[in-house]
């Protein structure tokens, strides 16, 4: 009996699932609509410094519609106007329709961007939505004129490779991360070759040199010079947060398809003009790095093709086969500061 039972309702659930709608698969829409950034809106000026680091700086935008309700994550991107999002950056991501953040945060975007600091910049914003597994949606681009602040504080060097000249001492390279600064100098070496840094051109007021106590540390009372004891080419490293300095000597060549990925094209520095320069042969189209002491540790590449250096960057192109000079500009240049190069078919 009750087997009989058992097989009536069994039965009679298959009849009612037979009786409904034929199940349908749920997908993706076809025809999907994107995100419009609403805040900050075409044409707006951002100036920031500072100052107002503290200051919000607000995003909001319409939701996209990808035809379910998905988790979807906005991601806020920013790009150099004409560009067309080549070297994006993104900002800020939320899954929520309006996001938030400091000035502070913002500018260490447009610093990430190679903005110039401290003048008005053209920018484009747009909005991507993004749900795993699916094409991300972009928004238009809005037109916007951002102002970004030079954030961290400029350290100068100074000693007999420039004649101890205070109000002439070179500015170090500060595009590093943290309190981290460097330098590449031509030095002779030695107990009268020595040299300083300056938190303040053309003063010695908290002027910053070697412990005596404790080599390799910095102090900025009771300090004496720093130096190196041969002559070289140096990069010279300071990192104020951990108060230390080191220094390394360097060779510089050229490595590329022009000979195999095999050695270095050696390259010769130049005194006067303060660069390197080497004459290569490719017998076609190529591409190259430059690198030091003949390793990868310390390589230059330019990941953005703009003639700006970027270190551990991309292969530099050779457009086709010849003669080139080429030369490795090393003196740090621009707000925010990078090292340049140039390629010459002669």
């Amino acid at each position: 009996m009750k087997k009989i039972s058992l097989f009536i309702i069994i039965a009679a659930l298959i009849t009612l699932i037979s009786c409904e709608e034929p199940w349908t698969l749920a997908t993706l829409d076809t025809s999907p609509s994107k995100s419009t950034l609403t805040l900050p809106t075409a044409g707006t000026t951002i100036v920031m410094s500072k100052a107002t680091a503290n200051d919000s700086v607000k995003f909001t935008w319409t939701a996209a519609d990808f035809g379910l309700p998905l988790g979807t994550t906005y991601t806020v991107q920013i790009g150099k106007s004409g560009k067309k999002f080549a070297t994006a950056v993104d900002v800020i991501s939320s899954s929520k329709l309006k996001a938030g953040m400091k000035q502070s945060e913002f500018n260490a975007k447009l610093v990430a961007l190679e903005a110039n600091m401290d003048v008005a910049n053209a920018i484009s914003m747009r909005v991507k939505a993004a749900v795993s597994g699916t094409p991300a949606l972009y928004s238009d681009s809005i037109a916007t004129t951002i102002t970004p602040y030079t954030a961290k504080d400029n350290l100068y060097m100074v000693g007999n490779f420039n004649g101890w000249k205070e109000g002439l001492a070179p500015q170090m390279n500060r595009n590093l991360s943290g309190l981290k600064y460097e330098y590449y100098v031509d030095l002779v070496g030695g107990s009268n070759d020595g040299f300083k840094f300056l938190p303040t051109l053309g003063s010695w007021n908290n002027d910053i040199g070697d412990d005596p106590a404790n080599p390799g540390k910095l102090i900025a009372t009771g300090e004496k010079n720093l130096e190196v004891a041969t002559a070289g080419y140096y990069r010279v490293s300071v990192d104020l947060s951990a108060m230390t300095w080191n220094t390394l000597k360097t060779t510089w060549g050229v490595i590329g398809d022009f000979n195999g990925w095999g050695g270095d094209a050696a390259m010769t520095y130049n005194p006067t003009t303060k660069v390197f320069t080497a004459t290569i042969t490719a017998s076609a189209a190529g591409k190259f790095k430059f690198r030091a002491n003949g390793g990868w540790d310390l390589n230059f590449g330019d990941s953005g093709a703009d003639g700006k250096l970027d270190q551990g960057g991309s292969d530099i192109a050779l457009a086709s086969g010849g003669n080139y000079t080429i030369t490795l500009n090393l003196n740090p240049t621009g707000n925010p500061q990078f090292y340049t190069y140039t390629v010459v078919k002669n």
